[in-house]
């Protein structure tokens, strides 16, 4: 019985100070795993590095020097110069600086939407793991109960077994149901052991860590309509985001090919100058390219950002239609769920708990029979089980919700 004794102590300890996974809770341990996590580090770096890169983009090219040296008479050099010191100067080009700063600006803004939507990500993983926690000690909870049931009605047997007419089988039965009820509950806390390893694993703390025990939130969150969720979707979705400014990027993209076919214009400064030390003559110049040559060069570059910029939009669509798909799931999800965890509540489990006691009376005074008993406490067993399942269900799917509508906690730059 070593199993039953460490499940009894553990049922003692739960009950002294049991912890509601309420969404508050929840939510302070997802901004304990967004602060720690190195995803969320990487996500950041990777922003700061677009915002580093608006600065890279710039308006007036590098001068160019030159210097020549001419190889001559003698004669030719002193009229004419043997050292050439040059300067040539490309002028801005407005409309490619502005597209070119547009795309990395879009580019940025995509980035600090990518770590949102890790920290979303993180968020739900934190807040499922937390909530098989909770469930998992819902389910040692009601084993545990099971057994105590199954130890006092051991006790039970134990005084009918001394009446000479009392079935010589029931102890029997009795033990083998106890050995595979152990089994179970010794399964269900390796399991747990499992789901708090994970979940410190996540918010960034020793593996060994213990969790107290954990209780499911009885009360159902209240979900806004579907036009609210919708609205608040299309808002605050950060996948949705991250598209939209890769939009803007691609555009960007797409006017700063149209602005390279545009010819460019350079301005140049030369000097004349004899070895000796005399300045024999300066040139202006004015430089201009001309891009006519590479015409279709120019045209299939436009025509890849042009698709490009079709495809993001497609893709925006996409999503637009599997996270709607997905919303209406989730709501229909939650629905279904809470339904059912109030239909346990106010129907079966009250059914099941008197039909457990109408059975164990008649057991006790020999006008039922054992197994009739322990197939309605093992339905009762099971039908706690099942809604605990079910909340856990509920709970889940609103945390979900929550994280395609953007309602979860905002990663901290440090």
């Amino acid at each position: 019985m070593p199993v039953l004794v460490l499940a009894l102590a553990f049922t003692a300890h739960a009950e002294e100070r049991p912890t509601k996974a309420t969404p508050p809770f929840i939510q302070r341990l997802v901004t304990e795993a967004v602060t720690t996590h190195p995803s969320i580090e990487a996500a950041e770096a990777r922003s700061l590095a677009a915002n580093s890169a608006i600065g890279a983009v710039r308006l007036w090219e590098d001068p160019q020097l030159g210097l020549g040296l001419t190889s001559a008479s003698k004669a030719m050099r002193m009229d004419n110069g043997d050292i050439f010191v040059g300067i040539n100067q490309m002028l801005p080009r407005p409309g490619l600086y502005k597209a070119e700063k547009r795309r990395s600006i879009a580019a940025e803004k995509a980035q600090q939407a990518t770590q949102q939507q890790t920290a979303t990500e993180l968020g739900f993983t934190v807040a499922q793991a937390t909530l098989e926690l909770a469930l998992a000690d819902e389910l040692i909870r009601s084993q545990i109960a099971y057994l105590e049931w199954l130890k006092s009605i051991v006790n039970t047997a134990q005084e009918r077994s001394k009446n000479p007419n009392a079935s010589a089988t029931e102890s029997l039965r009795l033990e083998s149901e106890l050995a595979v009820r152990n089994q179970t509950l010794a399964s269900l806390q390796r399991q747990r052991v499992q789901y708090a390893t994970t979940l410190n694993i996540l918010l960034g703390r020793p593996t060994d860590t213990s969790w107290q025990s954990l209780r499911l939130d009885p009360e159902a969150t209240e979900l806004a309509n579907a036009t609210a969720l919708k609205i608040r979707l299309e808002q605050d979705n950060p996948q949705l985001a991250v598209t939209r400014h890769q939009i803007e990027g691609a555009q960007a993209e797409a006017d700063a090919a149209r602005e390279k076919r545009k010819p460019v214009l350079s301005v140049g400064v030369g000097t004349n100058t004899y070895s000796g030390g005399d300045f024999r003559g300066a040139m202006f110049t004015l430089n201009v390219t001309i891009p006519w040559f590479n015409r279709s060069v120019y045209q299939a570059d436009i025509a890849r950002a042009e698709h490009l910029r079709e495809s993001t939009l497609k893709d925006l669509a996409t999503q637009q239609r599997e996270l709607h798909t997905q919303l209406t799931s989730l709501m229909t999800e939650a629905q279904n769920n809470r339904q059912l965890v109030r239909a346990y509540t106010d129907e079966v489990l009250p059914k099941t708990e008197k039909s457990v006691q109408t059975l164990e009376s008649a057991w006790v005074s020999s006008k039922a029979t054992l197994l009739d008993m322990l197939d309605a406490r093992r339905a009762l067993l099971e039908a706690q089980q099942e809604q605990n399942r079910y909340l856990a269900a509920q709970h889940v799917a609103y945390q979900a919700l929550s994280a395609i509508t953007g309602a979860t906690v905002k990663p901290q730059s440090k």
